[in-house]
């Protein structure tokens, strides 16, 4: 069984890490709104290419970049949705095991914890 300050400890860290993610998420919105649509040109772009009998590189480059855009966003709304689930979990059953979540830049903008 947990300490209530290990359990206090615990909240405290997995709320920081949902902040981030929450603020990653909010900030690469805008790249992803960008990358569906560099994505669909791009898909557009290589049919065109390959109906013309040119190299579809470029437009490649371009779907490559939109996927990995939409792919960040998509991963750090998923990192929201498990520090909620976790914290959901602390807070209606603080028996059970709950790991504590890693996030960038969690120990340089919050502190380290020991």
């Amino acid at each position: 069984m947990r300490s209530t300050t290990e359990t206090l400890e615990l909240d405290s860290s997995l709320r920081q890490s949902r902040a981030i993610y929450v603020t990653l998420a909010v900030v690469l919105f805008p790249l992803a709104v960008f990358g569906v649509i560099n994505v669909f040109s791009a898909i557009g772009a290589v049919i065109e290419s390959l109906s013309s009998g040119y190299s579809p590189s470029s437009a490649l480059l371009a779907f490559l970049f939109g996927t990995v855009c939409v792919g960040a966003e998509y991963v750090t709304i998923g990192q929201c949705m498990e520090a909620n689930r976790r914290l959901r979990i602390l807070r209606d059953n603080p028996e059970q095991k709950v790991r504590r979540m890693a996030a960038p830049f969690q120990s340089s903008l919050f502190g380290p914890y020991h």
